[in-house]
């Protein structure tokens, strides 16, 4: 199996297998965050990507790295949702069998995407993304399957954050900070790793759930928090510990970690429909969540904001607007 470094290079393949198989998304200046936090602040629109989120672009890349003796084996992937239609997507592209394997809470929306792009899902019997994960292992191995990880490689790392860093510092060169959901840490190591190359002033800021900040913690011990225990929340994409490669990108380019609270979350979606009238997933929330927390109020310079993803169903859409 051919190796990967996470560098410039890999960066640029990346952008250009992706230029014209997916779409470049808006850029959007918000006149009321920029108001709100008294600096120019831009919203890069991701949700309006292919499959509703980011997460498409590490897929389709990965796939073009696979070798024919890979393509020729059933692909796999474990996710909450949104790297499961990225992944299905990619394959029925190229006409490769794909099962996706998901927590039993996935939002069933996703699910049904899913099996509509002629993939097969498996629920597993646990609520976490870590144990499910730990599941999902167990039976591509048994069943011969390349499973795909949803953030600790160089490949996805270089697309999912590489690519879209790639547009946004070509769209706002003078920007001063990112602010960005940190999960596993693909989009997130990505992201730092090419901002920080291009210019190392660009300050990072981190977004996590309060309740499962893997990279905070994984700062504090010196070492990869890759697995935490499962929590409920409306935020799946937040949930879960940080990828080993994740972090070594990450350790030394992050600038900030910020921790926000469920209820926060929640009300940054609401915002966002208020005041855009963009609906967008509460793990993409948890950026507009940060920037309307107080502890954000002392930023300085040209900042973007990444909006994430967007595949939200009907019945989740009532619960939030109504708890």
């Amino acid at each position: 199996m051919q190796k990967y470094d996470l560098n410039l290079s890999l960066i640029d393949k990346a952008s250009s297998f992706l230029n014209g198989k997916i779409r470049k998304t808006p850029i959007e200046f918000s006149p009321i965050l920029s108001e709100f936090l008294k600096v120019p602040v831009y919203l890069k629109l991701e949700f309006l990507q292919i499959t509703g989120s980011f997460k498409i672009r590490g897929a389709m890349f990965y796939l073009s790295t696979l070798s024919d003796k890979e393509k020729g084996k059933e692909i796999a992937a474990c996710s909450a949702g949104n790297h499961g239609l990225g992944v299905a997507y990619a394959a029925k592209e190229i006409g490769i069998n794909c099962t996706i394997y998901v927590p039993k809470n996935a939002e069933m929306a996703k699910q049904e995407k899913i099996l509509k792009l002629g993939a097969k899902v498996r629920c597993s019997e646990f609520i976490g993304y870590d144990d499910t994960l730990e599941w999902a292992k167990k039976e591509a191995k048994a069943n011969e399957q390349h499973l795909i990880t949803a953030f600790d490689d160089e490949r996805i790392m270089a697309a999912n954050g590489g690519s879209l860093a790639t547009e946004i510092f070509s769209e706002v060169p003078s920007m001063q900070n990112l602010i960005v959901p940190i999960g596993g840490g693909g989009l997130s190591g990505g992201m730092a790793y090419y901002l920080k190359s291009k210019n190392p002033s660009i300050g990072i800021i981190g977004c996590q759930h309060i309740e499962s900040p893997a990279l905070k913690l994984s700062l504090e011990r010196g070492q990869a928090v890759t697995s935490l225990s499962s929590i409920e929340t409306e935020a799946g994409g937040l949930e879960g510990g940080i990828g080993e490669k994740c972090f070594e990108v990450l350790r030394h380019r992050i600038d900030e970690v910020k921790l926000l609270s469920e209820q926060e979350i929640i009300q940054g979606f609401r915002w966002m429909l208020d005041n855009h009238q963009y609906l967008i997933e509460p793990t993409s929330a948890v950026t507009i969540a940060s920037c309307l927390s107080n502890e954000i109020s002392k930023i300085r310079g040209t900042t973007v904001v990444v909006l994430t993803a967007r595949n939200v169903g009907y019945k989740t859409l009532q619960r939030l607007v109504t708890q």
